[in-house]
């Protein structure tokens, strides 16, 4: 008689779901910069992008609007958070 495997808990299989961190890469850099370019709330320095990766800016503006929950890197992590160009990296 064998034994029947163990099945993961429910916890368990979706520890990780939204825990996933942004990779710091180009390919991600280029996507950002199509859609943080022409976000109402982006600070406008030329320099900071991927802000869900990377950190908030060193010179945030107020919120007005968020450009993040239409971005392919929003969608490719499962992220769920905005404005993070003001409140910091996705964890």
């Amino acid at each position: 008689m064998g034994t029947k495997p163990k099945r993961a808990s429910h916890s368990n299989e979706l520890k990780g779901k939204n825990m996933a961190k942004v990779e710091d890469n180009y390919e991600n850099e280029t996507i950002c910069i199509r859609f943080c370019g022409g976000c109402p709330s982006y600070p406008g320095i030329k320099s900071e992008v991927l802000f869900c990766a990377r950190g908030k800016s060193h010179s945030p503006k107020p919120k007005s609007g968020c450009n993040c929950g239409q971005c392919d890197i929003w969608n490719k992590y499962d992220l769920s958070d905005f404005y993070y160009c003001i409140e910091g990296a996705a964890e």
